[in-house]
């Protein structure tokens, strides 16, 4: 995979930002990337492209229900634990400084 900078002059393609994380489209036979100098962009194939998308998509479609649920059990459970964390800290002793 080839490495391009930030602002610079690229040909078309999909870049991947190693700062951000951010995949970047460079439309038409050549671009210029977005960014500063200091950002670094890595070519990637059009062959890997249509490889991953599928994977990713199976993997979204695999662990979503996962995240909802977790999410919930900890929304619940944060409810459930709020009336008696503020009873504790309402018979918490003070100290009194001088």
């Amino acid at each position: 995979m080839k490495r391009f900078e930030g602002n610079s002059r690229a040909p078309g393609g999909f870049y991947f930002n190693q700062k951000s994380w951010e995949l970047v489209t460079v439309s038409g036979k050549a671009g210029v990337l977005p960014g500063t100098i200091s950002d670094q962009y890595l070519k990637v194939p059009l062959f890997l492209m249509l490889l991953g998308a599928p994977v990713f998509g199976a993997t979204l479609v695999m662990f979503l229900p996962f995240v909802g649920i977790a999410l919930f059990s900890h929304a619940m459970f944060r409810k459930a634990v709020k009336p008696f964390a503020a009873r504790s800290l309402e018979k918490a002793p003070t100290r009194v400084t001088r």
